[in-house]
């Protein structure tokens, strides 16, 4: 089942793989604020309630349908995903684990100084939560402000919890489909070189860098992705970010539900076959 209008560099290549596998592939609209027990009756039209169905679209519209009785239906185990779930079990390997505290987003404004005592000219900040009510970014003192206000745009609660660190220097970014524990494939999809370095000229990460495609030929992140699926197992079917930094090391950067994730340049075909076993699988265990 796939959101309509959602992911569109590779959706339509998604549903062609889908059904020369014989398999079905329906698409359906979000529509914001619709009730969620309207959601589901709508989504339960086009699939019923015992179907063997995997939802590919986004956050919020699959939030509504984890309320269907598909199997295994929404990949979005969100209590997971959050940074003080997989902090503790990826500790070493992760981007920004060295050096960071957590604090409630209404009090940011009022730790400024001591945050850039603490962490110095530049700061990374992200939600807890894996749900993304805002975009990860790095800050200076100057922009400190405005982008913490710009990142509460769309009502970010005072109480959410966000995780604060040193920003950090990145070469490339990658990420990478797990199922089952295993590696399917991995793509390119950041590129941090040719950075300015007038870091006041702008904050949000995405203004720092590129995107880039192409399949992920770094057989360090391959590795270190590899370690990360051994360690932590979030759900049947998951994605994982890995960072490569101008101190040549690499780092996991977060992790996050494949069925609300975007796939870049990732080998699709072997997603979709490695996806729809599992889900074939869990639906036979509870059906057959």
């Amino acid at each position: 089942m796939f959101e309509k209008d959602i992911f569109e560099d590779n959706t339509d290549k998604l549903i062609e793989i889908v059904k020369s596998k014989g398999m079905e592939a329906k698409t359906m609209p979000y529509i914001p604020f619709e009730y969620t027990g309207t959601i589901v009756d709508r989504a339960q039209e086009v699939y019923s309630g015992e179907d063997c169905v995997v939802f590919y679209g986004s956050i919020n519209f699959g939030r509504k349908l984890l309320k269907t009785s598909w199997v295994p239906g929404v990949y979005l185990n969100e209590k997971a995903y959050e940074c003080t779930s997989y902090y503790p079990p990826l500790s070493d390997l992760l981007l920004h684990y060295d050096n960071f505290i957590m604090l409630p987003y209404g009090v940011l404004k009022d730790k400024k100084e001591d945050l850039f005592n603490r962490f110095g000219s530049r700061i990374f900040i992200r939600p807890n939560s894996g749900t993304k009510e805002f975009t990860g970014f790095v800050t200076t003192e100057e922009r400190f402000d405005d982008d913490v206000k710009l990142a509460g745009f769309y009502d970010v609660e005072s109480d959410l919890l966000v995780l604060i660190s040193s920003a950090k220097d990145l070469i490339r970014e990658f990420r990478f489909v797990i199922v089952d524990g295993e590696v399917i494939s991995g793509s390119k999809y950041r590129d941090w070189t040719g950075v300015p370095d007038d870091y006041e000229s702008a904050s949000y990460v995405m203004r720092w860098s590129k995107h880039i495609d192409g399949l992920c030929d770094d057989q360090k992140a391959w590795e270190l992705a590899k370690i990360a699926a051994r360690r932590y197992n979030p759900d049947r079917a998951w994605t994982i970010d890995i960072a490569s930094t101008q101190t040549g090391t690499y780092h996991v950067i977060e992790i996050g539900c494949f069925s609300c994730a975007g796939l870049y340049a990732n080998d699709l075909e072997a997603i979709v076959e490695a996806v729809s076993k599992a889900a074939e699988d869990e639906w036979k265990d509870i059906f057959e």
